[in-house]
């Protein structure tokens, strides 16, 4: 905890001298994340113009953050948006799965997840944990044959990887 109250007073400082730096923002932003303070997060991560090359990460983590303090909805239209923005990255179908996940939207988790399996193309080990997520998504969703061939899939790409072992 100290360290990250010593990060935020650096960061801030460094915000102070160049403000506006949008790698500066991004560290404000996951200082406020790693203190669980989601709002402060949120309202820094909006502070770094769309035009700029950590936009997109910056909305992502956002979106994360907004889920966090119960505006789940509000996150993934956000995402969904982006997903239009750029409809050949798969990054925001595979955030609003992990959304839909953790609040048990099963089905509608399994619907995101494929998008971004079908953009991720062929599958390499980077990919292995959304093999996993939507294994546990469709598994919950009552689809156990095709979440099966999910974590068959994802042990596949990671066979050392202990969720998937554990699945």
């Amino acid at each position: 905890e100290e360290e990250h109250d010593e990060a935020l007073a650096l960061a801030r400082l460094a915000d102070a001298l160049r403000p506006g730096n949008d790698a500066i923002l991004l560290l404000l932003g996951e200082i406020f994340e790693a203190q669980e303070r989601s709002a402060d997060a949120v309202a820094v991560y909006g502070r770094i113009p769309h035009a700029s090359p950590l936009s997109w990460t910056a909305r992502l983590r956002a979106a994360v953050n907004l889920d966090s303090l119960g505006h789940s909805d509000e996150a993934v239209a956000q995402l969904e948006a982006m997903a239009a923005e750029r409809p050949q990255r798969a990054d925001a179908w595979l955030t609003i799965g992990d959304i839909r996940r953790a609040n048990e939207h099963w089905a509608e988790a399994v619907v995101a997840y494929d998008h971004a399996v079908e953009l991720t193309g062929e599958p390499e080990a980077r990919h292995w944990r959304l093999y996993y997520v939507r294994g546990i998504a469709l598994e919950r969703s009552n689809q156990w044959s095709k979440a099966e061939a999910d974590f068959l899939e994802a042990l596949e790409l990671e066979p050392d990887q202990p969720y998937v072992l554990n699945s």
